[in-house]
């Protein structure tokens, strides 16, 4: 009887633990918002990882999960969820401090970051946003805490942020394709990362140049 009620315990618990990442995360980047100056989001982190002398930080992370787009077959044209900035070649930087891994920021072209519970949550924000990491690397641990929970297999994503996920009409219903599927904001294939080489690495360098020009001051 007690093993059980232990096992329930843990199996809500799990069941909740995708929702309380995003909780950790809007926190952190609060924080980091709240405290420290700085121009735009990107800046204060800048300032903050300075400042508090963060050494186990990097911005070498594939934010491949956060680069969530829809292709459009018929027109051969990509479309990406509403308020997504061109800026800095479109390109959503993640990066992440606590081990390297942990604590992850996504930044949005224009230095924002993207954080679920944001008041202001655009429909970007909702879907490549980020989330804290229960794991310390990216291993099974990693799988079982923070992928499987929130993927299609347990499907315990926040339910907001999953419908955001979906092409909508103006009466607010789910658009299908040709193929009676529900047309979805996806992220690139690894494969198909090649693509946005250039782009994610001028962004992460210029990341990289911010933080060590900060040091130098």
């Amino acid at each position: 009887m007690v093993v059980t009620k232990i096992y329930d315990n843990v199996w809500y618990a799990w069941k909740a633990a995708p929702s309380v990442r995003y909780v950790i995360s809007y926190q952190q980047a609060k924080y980091i918002v709240d405290n420290y100056k700085g121009r735009t989001d990107e800046g204060k982190l800048t300032n903050y990882i300075v400042k508090e002398k963060i050494w186990n930080w990097t911005a070498e992370e594939s934010a491949r999960l956060h680069l969530k787009y829809f292709y459009n077959q018929q027109t051969d044209t990509y479309i990406y969820p509403d308020g997504h900035s061109t800026t800095n070649g479109g390109i959503n930087l993640k990066v992440v401090i606590n081990a390297r891994f942990r604590s992850e920021f996504i930044i949005n072209g224009d230095g924002k970051f993207l954080t679920l519970l944001d008041k202001d949550a655009t429909q970007d924000v909702k879907v490549n946003c980020s989330s804290f990491n229960y794991a310390r690397c990216n291993n099974e641990v990693h799988t079982v805490l923070d992928v499987d929970p929130a993927g299609a297999k347990y499907n315990y994503e926040p339910q907001f942020r999953e419908e955001a996920r979906y092409i909508h009409d103006e009466a607010g219903n789910r658009v299908k394709n040709n193929k009676n599927e529900f047309k979805k904001y996806e992220a690139p294939e690894r494969k198909d990362m090649w693509e946005y080489k250039d782009s994610v690495r001028k962004r992460q360098v210029k990341f990289k140049n911010e933080v060590f020009t900060c040091i130098k001051q």
